[in-house]
């Protein structure tokens, strides 16, 4: 086979599954690591795909803008999977804060059914229904700015509420995730709550259904890193899951996590 061929093929395998690992070209190829390397180098010039440490990524596409409406009916069976995975993180009497969102409505659900306890911080008028029918939580709506499509508050007083509390975890709903580009979102008021729950948690958890992954959106709100935590459903392509574990990035998959 022409190195021609070969690239062709390797960039057809990467546009159907996101993701190709060294190793496993190596042996459908019958070629060096190195040859694939070669490959992998000259494909990502020419902008078929994007090199990572193990393998390679499809060049990440922009995810789709959906309204809080929209969103709401989308992969309600993953939301409500990985949301049972992310309440395994969390003990009873913690301080959690927790996003606003249709994935941040499938945890809160899973919240009540699952502790007896929590002090629970949000900006989200749809979480804090929910949660405060546990009249044994501790509850704290940081109000401000009212967005009517996203059922959340913002604003500087939402801030400066944030800014006084401490939480052990923040669960933070992007809407797309890419090992190049981060943790992304959308809604610009939104962003800086993101980030003031960030700043103000131990750690970040950031919950993200399959379909967004090796996504991209307007705004970043965090690099991927080691300390970096993801949950997402048990559809998340193998290859990616892989690849991401020998970029030493943690993400919990079927209520695993690698470490």
């Amino acid at each position: 086979m022409f190195a021609s061929e070969r690239q062709e093929e390797i960039a057809q395998l990467v546009s159907e599954r996101s993701a190709v690992r060294i190793n496993e070209l190596v042996s459908r190829f019958g070629v060096s690591a190195e040859t694939i390397r070669r490959d992998l180098l000259e494909l990502e010039r020419v902008h078929r795909l994007r090199r990572v440490h193990g393998g390679a990524l499809r060049i990440p596409c922009s995810v789709e803008y959906l309204s809080r409406s929209e969103r709401g009916g989308k992969n309600q069976a993953r939301k409500a999977e990985l949301a049972e995975y992310a309440a395994g993180l969390i003990r009873e009497n913690d301080t959690i804060m927790v996003d606003s969102g249709s994935t941040a409505v499938e945890f809160a659900r899973m919240l009540v059914r699952r502790f007896e306890k929590l002090t629970v911080i949000t900006n989200s008028l749809e979480v804090f229904e929910l949660v405060r029918a546990r009249e044994s939580y501790s509850l704290y709506l940081c109000s401000g700015f009212f967005l009517p499509g996203e059922n959340a508050f913002y604003g500087p007083w939402t801030l400066d509420f944030l800014g006084q509390l401490h939480a052990a975890t923040a669960f933070l709903f992007p809407s797309a995730i890419s090992m190049q580009y981060g943790a992304m979102d959308y809604d610009r008021d939104l962003y800086g709550v993101q980030q003031k729950m960030m700043e103000r948690a131990d750690r970040t958890v950031f919950l993200a259904d399959s379909d967004k992954f090796e996504k991209t959106a307007l705004l970043k709100l965090a690099d991927l890193r080691e300390d970096s935590l993801l949950v997402t459903d048990s559809g998340l392509e193998e290859e990616i899951f892989q690849l991401y574990q020998e970029n030493r990035i943690r993400v919990m998959r079927g209520g695993k996590v690698w470490k």
